[in-house]
């Protein structure tokens, strides 16, 4: 067992690679002009700086985690923050589109490295009984990393240039490399054996399904959405088929039978769906039909944050000793509820809609908060020690698909809507009032989904 002094040094690197990993997710949505305009690229090619990194991050979470069961824990974290910090050096010194994209897809690939085995290096160093304060403050400092990434990154660029803004990770990134160099010890390992095919299948589906959610930015290739389509069901099933089979499968199906992992999994998918879909759709909302400046949407959308920043390390402390489910279904709930305060918003336009607008942010700060440590903590203590790394990029993976499916539902769907009503010879803002409760209705009915995933897990847990 670890002294307590080299636990914190570990769980400090294991918070730098958090931070920064979802800090560089989030900074680049403010950025992108500055770079579209110094590189003199069309909006199409900006979109990809955005979408490379998110499709390394996501389709290599899972495989990445398993490895890390096969070959430890350690060189992974190591060879995560090597990878980040030359690829911040490569955008911090682009000048032209192909580095500054090969940046963004190695930037992807370092973060998959380090969220993939954060959560199972903080499980086996942690005992049982702080399992569920430490992942609430490893939450706690993601949400910072996603919050504040916009605000972070559009301040350093005002004043030092967008190139500034990737810069600044270098300095966090080699001091959490020399803490998992000194701190961060080597697990046993399981075996030598790699699911190869499984992996490689699975890149295809993960590939495929992210491209599909995104497909806008490919809808002028129609062709290879139609390949999409076709290799998406195709890959699925061919992968369920050798993980069936497999001796030492990537993805071991039978913890699918586990009430916490299958429930928690899905659960955890739909909250982030929820939290997403208001940080994506809400400035919109504050830009278009209350006219807010900049600085006044900024200031709303610190909100959330601070609540999450409040409540996620109290909340994961008090599941260590009342149980999880509790908590993580009271988490659900106050989702639903800020959605369906958001539904009002836009049936509501009088004074009252400040009101509204505070309360429902808040209880979107109280539902992504109380939930995801203690949620968290039920997956990975049901899972064996032996399956803890891939039981962690599982995890991550889910989170990634939920923030995918709230902004493609945001987006996407809310597009789709406001055309079609304003087509029907409606007036700008009444399209966009209609379209913004039915994409949060939407989300309601996808919440309560969520509510019931969460009660079918284990009520000792």
């Amino acid at each position: 067992m670890q002294s307590k002094k080299s636990n914190r040094f570990t769980f400090i690197c294991v918070g730098i690679g958090t931070f920064i990993a979802l800090l560089n997710s989030s900074l680049i949505t403010t950025i992108l002009p500055n770079i579209r305009q110094s590189l003199k690229i069309s909006t199409g090619q900006a979109e990809w700086l955005i979408l490379i990194f998110l499709i390394i991050m996501t389709v290599f979470l899972i495989p990445l985690g398993r490895l890390s069961d096969i070959w430890g824990q350690r060189p992974l974290l190591l060879t995560g923050y090597i990878i980040f910090v030359c690829a911040a050096t490569v955008c911090g010194y682009s000048y032209n589109f192909l580095s500054i994209l090969i940046g963004r897809g190695l930037l992807g690939l370092g973060s998959a490295m380090i969220l993939s085995v954060g959560p199972a290096i903080l499980t086996t160093t942690f005992p049982s009984d702080q399992r569920g304060k430490v992942l609430g403050i490893q939450a706690l400092i993601a949400y910072l990393g996603l919050s504040f990434g916009p605000l972070i990154g559009g301040s350093i660029t005002q004043l030092f240039g967008w190139q500034s803004a990737f810069l600044i990770s270098i300095p966090l990134g080699i001091i959490g490399l020399i803490f998992c160099f000194t701190a961060v010890s080597q697990r046993p390992t399981v075996s030598t054996t790699i699911d190869v095919k499984g992996i490689v299948v699975f890149l295809v589906f993960m590939a495929s399904a992210t491209l599909l959610l995104n497909s806008t930015i490919i809808s002028n290739f129609h062709i290879i959405v139609w390949l999409l389509l076709l290799s998406l069901p195709v890959s699925l099933l061919q992968f369920l088929h050798i993980e069936r089979k497999a001796a030492l499968p990537m993805i071991d199906l039978s913890l699918f039978h586990i009430q916490n992992f299958k429930f928690g999994l899905i659960g955890a998918a739909l909250n982030y769906l929820c939290f997403y879909l208001v940080l994506f759709i809400i400035p919109y909302y504050l830009n278009n039909i209350l006219k807010s400046s900049p600085l006044q949407i900024g200031l709303f959308l610190t909100i959330p944050s601070i609540i999450m920043t409040i409540v996620s390390p109290i909340v994961g402390t008090l599941s260590d000793h009342f149980g999880t489910r509790i908590f993580s279904t009271t988490g659900m709930c106050l989702s639903v509820i800020s959605l369906t305060i958001f539904i009002m918003m836009g049936i509501i336009i009088n004074p009252a809609t400040f009101i509204l607008l505070i309360g429902g942010l808040i209880c979107t700060g109280l539902g992504i908060g109380i939930f995801a440590a203690p949620n968290n903590s039920a997956i990975m203590s049901a899972v064996p020690q032996t399956h803890q790394g891939m039981a962690s990029g599982t995890i991550a993976t889910f989170r990634n698909t939920g923030m995918i499916l709230g902004t493609t539902l945001g987006g996407t769907f809310f597009d789709l809507i406001y055309k079609y009503i304003l087509d029907a010879g409606n007036t700008s803002s009444k399209a966009f009032l209609s379209a913004f409760s039915l994409v949060m209705l939407a989300a309601v009915f996808l919440g309560i989904l969520g509510i019931i995933c969460i009660s079918h897990m284990d009520k000792k847990s």
